[in-house]
Order: structure tokens, then C-alpha cells, then sequence
């Protein structure tokens, strides 16, 4: 039995040695942190067209939300479960 387990073992590791590896040449586009329209938007609309001329508009200017009223959901510091109302500001 032990020779049987033994064989299947060897031929595995035969098999696993001579089975091609899948491999892709070079890096992944996705394994570095520097390609365009990661950070800045406008650079992937410039890898798109880089004869055109790309405009931003300005973000609005944010009101501060008025106070309001949220539901949270949680565990208290015995472990018990609970629902509230909490004030936002």
C-alpha cells in the first residue's frame, strides 16, 4: 500500500515538474500604481485623445449639510444589539 502511495506521489510531482507554467511576459498594467487616469482624470482623457484639448470644470462650492437625523445600528459595550438615532451635524 505504502509503495502505491509512494508511486502516485512521485508521478505527481513528475507531472507538476514538466507541466508548462502559465506566464505572462513582463508586468501586469494593473501591478503598478503610475498608469494614466489613476490619480488624475484628465490623463486618461489626454491618453485618449492626446490632440485635444481637455477642459475641468471647477468643483461647486459645498454648502454644509444641515443637521439631520441618522440611523446607526451596532453592538453596546455588553454585546447587546441596538438601533438609534443619532444627530449629524
Amino acid at each position: 500500500m505504502k509503495a502505491w502511495l509512494f508511486a502516485g506521489a512521485v508521478l505527481l510531482l513528475a507531472v507538476g515538474a514538466l507541466a508548462p507554467v502559465a506566464r505572462a511576459d513582463g508586468p501586469r498594467a494593473s501591478s503598478e500604481n503610475h498608469w494614466p487616469g489613476m490619480s488624475d482624470p484628465t490623463a486618461k482623457q489626454l491618453a485618449a485623445a492626446p490632440d485635444a484639448t481637455v477642459t475641468v470644470a471647477p468643483a461647486p462650492a459645498s454648502q454644509p449639510a444641515a443637521p439631520h437625523y441618522v440611523w446607526q445600528e451596532g453592538y453596546d459595550h455588553g454585546g447587546k444589539w441596538h438601533g438609534h438615532w443619532v444627530l449629524v451635524r
